[in-house]
């Protein structure tokens, strides 16, 4: 039996939220209370996922604690769930969640809520907070077992796939190639490559900065290290051979941020130079020499997006919000930033909107086309989205929209 507690009334359900001539519209279709103590300082959706075919989603409060909702049933699923840290929540696959406390990570059964054998080795604290990596089939998933050491696991048998890799530093984070064959570490300022069937290392570990690419297809991983004093390098490596050699690298203007794949061979990189203005170029991974500068006004870069048909690029700085077509200096579009909204955080939701999120936790949605205003949403702390549908975390619950 649905409550009022858990579920918005009819009426509230069929309300459509948009404006005039929006081609996008927002119905809200649940609503998940906070069951903590109202009482509490800090109350409301922390954390929300969703499983990848769109049907169930997990949500973190406020409180430690978790739970676990069926969307196409529109009911909870189990009880919730106690939880003894602040760690990340999500979906292994949509038939598996997991849940991160300080010192392990737990599986759930996703249909009834139970939990899937003992607890797997995962170290968290405050300041270095990651996710466990879990492969693109949810087949695998590593887990940092100690402050510097990492467990694989096949997700199936539980069981470890090779030894406990051991680094010399802090694990600072995990993830698996695009192509499954492998998990990579990075750990103070070193980057180790571990087949993911034996659970052994590849190759030496290589000096990398936090941000790196593989190309699976191409054969190519492209790193970036710190040479001198504010001076950095991108450096492009051959996969296919032996080692990883090294097929080329160029001086950077600055510090590098994002690497963004505009194509199979084409790839747009932001630096951050001293004075904290971004560059931006292209390059042609088979030709890398030959890097094209993308030139724009825009005098910082917290965030640079591009949205899905790749004939974009969007970036906030401290005092606007610029709009600017690839190939084209001047901007699209410049939107003004309010003096009390300087930390604009820029996120792509399809070819033809992006999604604005503030400090002063405003959600929005917006038009790539004139940066125009589609629909708002106040108060948010965290959003997933999955499909046609989006979670919004704020201080009473966790909310979902279908966006049609």
């Amino acid at each position: 039996m649905l409550t009022s507690r858990f579920f918005l009334p009819a009426i509230v359900l069929a309300l459509f939220c948009s404006v005039a001539n929006a081609q996008l519209r927002f119905h809200q279709v649940a609503r998940l209370d906070d069951p903590n103590d109202p009482a509490r300082r800090f109350r409301g959706g922390r954390e929300v996922d969703f499983t990848a075919d769109g049907e169930r989603l997990i949500t973190a409060f406020y409180g430690c604690t978790l739970q676990l909702f069926d969307l196409k049933r529109n009911a909870y699923i189990g009880k919730p769930i106690r939880t003894s840290g602040d760690g990340e929540v999500g979906f292994v696959n949509n038939e598996v969640a997991y849940t991160a406390d300080w010192d392990s990570v737990r599986l759930w059964d996703a249909k009834s809520g139970q939990q899937i054998g003992e607890p797997i080795p995962h170290e968290l604290r405050e300041d270095t907070i990651i996710n466990p990596a879990i492969d693109s089939q949810g087949k695998l998933i590593a887990t940092r077992a100690t402050m510097k050491s990492v467990q694989l696991r096949n997700v199936a048998t539980r069981e470890l796939i090779g030894a406990q890799l051991n680094f010399p530093a802090i694990v600072q984070s995990i993830r698996f190639s695009d192509d499954d064959r492998l998990l990579f570490v990075r750990a103070g300022g070193l980057l180790y490559a571990i087949d993911v069937d034996t659970g052994k290392e590849v190759l030496e570990p290589l000096k990398s900065e936090w941000q790196f690419k593989h190309f699976p297809e191409q054969q190519i991983l492209v790193t970036s290290e710190q040479v001198g004093d504010g001076l950095y390098q991108l450096v492009i490596r051959s996969t296919d051979q032996r080692g990883w050699p090294e097929t080329h690298h160029s001086d950077l203007p600055g510090k590098l941020k994002r690497l963004v794949v505009l194509s199979d061979n084409h790839v747009l990189v932001q630096v951050s130079k001293q004075d904290y203005t971004p560059g931006l170029f292209t390059f042609d991974l088979a030709k890398p020499e030959t890097r094209v500068e993308v030139k724009s006004n825009a005098d910082r870069a917290f965030t640079v997006v591009v949205p899905q048909d790749k004939r974009h690029w969007i970036c906030s700085n401290i005092r606007n919000i610029s709009c600017y077509r690839f190939g084209e200096s001047e901007p699209v579009w410049q939107m003004l930033i309010p003096p009390s909204g300087y930390d604009q955080q820029l996120y792509p939701l399809d070819d033809q909107h992006f999604i604005i999120r503030d400090k002063q936790e405003n959600f929005g949605v917006y038009k790539i086309a004139d940066g125009s205003e589609v629909w708002t949403h106040a108060g948010v702390k965290r959003f997933s989205r999955a499909k046609d549908r989006i979670a919004l975390c704020t201080s009473a619950g966790v909310e979902v929209w279908t966006m049609e």
